[in-house]
């Protein structure tokens, strides 16, 4: 028994469970569990709690039952229900988990049912026949072990709504059907119907407290008018109580509704809505903080551009005092080179001076001194 998965989390079912084997199956997205809650929970829950008072005094087959809870409740009014389900490993954890004198499991499939002719009153069928290919078939059981005027309740999505987001499809479904093509499949061996529609939608309630018959309302607001519908709204699900022509059909209600018990989808939505709103003011706040942090920020850049500009006129300085540093260090370096030529030259013509007074003093000199100076007399009388 399948679904779509509109997420969920763990909620405690208030079915008879055997403490010492409780344990949950895992839920995978086919095959939906007790545990699992949310919208998912509400529309199969829905299902089976509507269907369980008309079950009263009946023999029942819950086709494709699962995990075993729609059995177990639906056990809770009729006389006998079998749960049947082509998963051994469903129908192992069923039995431990919802033992009841009036109720059994038994795998098989449901295009071959392991029971005799005309057994049962009722025939349960639930989000099973989107798949299988062989839906004939199914259906043809079905009429097999049902007494001559019992009744088939069955449900199938309907296709243009449950894919009316254009999400993922859903895997585990083999053939969907919208109204027309389901109703093609009924009318051969179920021609007598009562159809019904599901969905879950969000939606307030007012009931009167004193009468239990009158007219049922669908008010909306469209467009800022009030406006009074046929529905609430497009059927997700279609139920439809079936049979032979002669069948006597139950009667489910007109209109139903459906709770946990505890207002959990509600809840849900409420502690989403909070969660929401925590987050919005804490997006404000954190605006606030980045707001705050901006201003600083831009401050600071505008400081830093200051400094900046400061700094670039002091570097500019500071290149042009190196410049002229640089232009003075060079004519420093050239007149140092001039001073020590001009030093060398003098340093040369004192060494000149002194080694020829040396000379004068010594003893060659003073003999080539009075030769030297005859030379020069005879050179002035010539």
């Amino acid at each position: 028994m399948a679904a779509r998965y509109n997420g969920g989390s763990p909620v405690s079912p208030a079915l008879p469970v055997n403490p010492s084997t409780a344990a949950a199956l895992t839920f995978t997205g086919e095959r939906f569990t007790p545990e699992v809650r949310g919208a998912i929970g509400y529309e199969h829950w829905h299902r089976y709690a509507v269907v369980a008072p008309v079950c009263a005094g009946r023999r029942v087959l819950d086709a494709a039952c699962g995990e075993g809870y729609g059995s177990a409740l639906l056990a809770g009014t009729a006389l006998s229900v079998t749960g049947l389900d082509v998963d051994a490993q469903a129908i192992a954890h069923a039995r431990e988990r919802y033992a009841q004198p009036n109720l059994a499991f038994q795998a098989g499939s449901v295009t071959r049912i392991p029971l005799a002719d005309a057994c049962v009153d009722l025939v349960v069928s639930f989000e099973t026949i989107e798949h299988l290919a062989e839906q004939h078939a199914m259906l043809a059981e079905f009429r097999r072990v049902l007494a001559p005027h019992g009744a088939l309740i069955v449900s199938s999505p309907n296709r243009p709504v449950y894919n009316e987001s254009g999400g993922e499809p859903n895997h585990f479904h083999v053939k969907e059907l919208d109204r027309a093509e389901l109703r093609a499949l009924l009318d051969p061996l179920f021609p007598k119907q009562a159809w019904h529609a599901q969905r879950v939608t969000a939606q307030s309630l007012l009931w009167s407290e004193a009468r239990r018959e009158g007219a049922v309302a669908f008010d909306a607001l469209v467009d800022g008018t009030a406006e009074r519908r046929a529905a609430p709204a497009a059927p997700m699900y279609f139920v439809v109580v079936c049979g032979a022509a002669d069948a006597v059909l139950p009667q489910l209600p007109v209109l139903s509704t459906f709770d946990d018990g505890a207002l959990s989808l509600w809840r849900d939505y409420a502690r989403a809505l909070d969660r929401e709103r925590q987050l919005a003011w804490d997006e404000i706040d954190a605006r606030k903080v980045a707001e705050d942090r901006l201003a600083e920020l831009v401050t600071t850049v505008n400081a830093l551009s200051s400094e900046r500009q400061r700094t670039g006129a002091l570097l500019a300085r500071v290149a042009g005092l190196e410049s002229a540093h640089l232009a003075l260090e060079q004519q420093l370096a050239r007149e140092r080179q001039a001073f020590a030529d001009e030093l060398a030259h003098e340093r040369g013509a004192h060494a000149d001076t002194r080694a020829r007074l040396a000379y004068r003093e010594s003893a060659a000199g003073w003999a080539r001194w009075p030769l030297a100076r005859a030379r020069r007399r005879l050179m002035g009388a010539s």
